[in-house]
């Protein structure tokens, strides 16, 4: 009775391979849906993954190419919605905020 137990646990040991499917690998952004772009992985620097545009508040990078862009991105976030823009907060911290308008300054 004791052996039938480890016949999941043998299962599962068999089924790990060498290999791993990921899930919306991509090249460029037009193989991604809209909201998205095709950024580096933080993991493996040879991956790029659709990932979101960025929202209000999350950490952005300044040189992000709006999307879509035609090349190969180099960074692992995508650009802000279109309606914010990467704002720098503090040294080497920027993050999506609502765009700066020059028309609402007064001298």
């Amino acid at each position: 009775m004791r052996s039938l137990s480890c016949v999941p646990l043998l299962f599962l040991l068999l089924s790990t391979g060498d290999s791993a499917v990921i899930t919306g690998a991509c090249d460029r952004d037009l193989q991604c849906g809209g909201g998205m772009c095709c950024a580096v992985s933080l993991w493996i620097r040879s991956l790029r993954m659709c990932t979101p545009m960025g929202t209000l508040g999350e950490d952005c990078h300044p040189l992000s190419h709006k999307i879509p862009f035609w090349g190969k991105r180099i960074h692992h976030s995508c650009p802000c919605l279109p309606n914010l823009a990467c704002v720098w907060i503090s040294p080497s911290k920027y993050k999506c905020l609502p765009e700066f308008k020059n028309e609402d300054i007064f001298f």
